[in-house]
């Protein structure tokens, strides 16, 4: 709405003119110009400027001689009221012509959508989420043996790649381990033509996290992946690890000998890798824990029956598929 700026008089001499023309008291006129009562005690002090339709209207039932005024056309104050909300703006988060006040209102600015993920993604903005950090523990040990063994990390993902049929109890497990330590919801992929199931977490800060914790982004075996130090230097750390790994990367199988017309089962336990590294830790720690670990080049096994029992009571497995074929090893072949 338009706005009158007074030349030449003040409003409250003019609305003094308008009053004894008229003899009408400011209510009065209020009611006639339809507006609030306070809003001509405003005008009269020169707090807010008044509308063009009120003046002609007060011109034409009081007779006066209008004054000299400027008519402000509407949205005349924008231009000022941007100026000053600038200088407040600028206050707060210093002048956005600098290389100081750039950086302090893009850090603000952060903040305020990190706060508000919502609020972003609606904005087309990508917020990382929150994560959490835990302390180092069997658990995560364990998670870092599954992530050495069928996990693959890229700049923005962590994946774990199973197999949809035999693995199907144990995907479970891995979306859980990772809902407990960092407070994240997996999610699962499955491919139509393949007996794949992947577990798939996008966090940034995950991934920056696991590569503090020794794992490495991009392909495993030519980086010749190995097991963390902080790991290596725990008993109870090297068994969940162990765990973890022969979980996704090893097997328990039999071998069935004949000699003459008798059948003999034997019991095994294999682990494959294809870095060196990994293969000589993964022995080290099976001898550091009174076990006799064969093998050679890319596999690492265990064949004594005793030692695997002890195997299962004392590292276990997670993995149902393992826990099962043992189990029903020891039913059919050794009553």
């Amino acid at each position: 709405m338009a706005r009158v700026e007074f030349s030449n008089v003040k409003p409250e001499i003019f609305l003094e003119k308008v009053q004894n023309e008229t003899g009408l008291a400011f209510q009065e006129l209020a009611n006639i110009c339809k507006v609030h009562r306070r809003s001509f005690s405003d005008w009269k002090y020169g707090k807010c400027l008044m509308p063009l339709p009120v003046f002609n209207k007060l011109v034409k039932i009081s007779h006066v001689n209008p004054p000299a005024i400027k008519i402000l056309p509407e949205y005349w104050h924008i231009k000022e009221a941007g100026r000053k909300g600038a200088i407040a703006r600028n206050k707060i988060y210093g002048s956005p012509g600098t290389a100081e006040g750039r950086s302090k209102g893009g850090r603000i600015t952060c903040q305020k959508l990190y706060s508000n993920p919502a609020l972003a993604r609606k904005l087309g903005f990508w917020v990382r989420k929150k994560i959490n950090y835990p302390q180092k523990s069997s658990k995560l040990a364990e998670l870092i043996g599954i992530l050495i063994g069928d996990g693959g990390i890229t700049n923005y993902q962590v994946r774990v790649t199973l197999n949809k049929e035999t693995d199907k109890e144990y995907v479970l497990y891995v979306v859980k381990i990772f809902e407990d330590l960092f407070h994240l919801n997996p999610t699962t992929r499955e491919e139509k033509d393949e007996k794949v199931c992947e577990v798939v977490v996008s966090s940034r800060n995950l991934v920056e996290h696991l590569i503090k914790l020794g794992l490495k982004k991009g392909n495993k075996i030519k980086q010749q992946i190995d097991i963390p130090g902080w790991i290596k230097k725990n008993r109870k750390f090297k068994i969940a690890c162990l765990r973890g790994l022969v979980d996704t990367d090893g097997c328990f199988y039999i071998d069935i000998h004949r000699i003459k017309t008798k059948h003999y089962f034997n019991p095994g336990i294999d682990f494959t890798t294809y870095s060196f590294p990994l293969f000589l830790s993964v022995k080290k720690i099976l001898e550091d824990l009174s076990y006799h670990p064969t093998g050679e080049k890319e596999h690492v096994r265990l064949r004594r029956e005793n030692e695997i029992i002890r195997y299962f009571e004392e590292i276990g497995s997670n993995n149902t598929k393992h826990v099962l074929k043992f189990s029903n090893f020891l039913k059919i072949h050794r009553k």
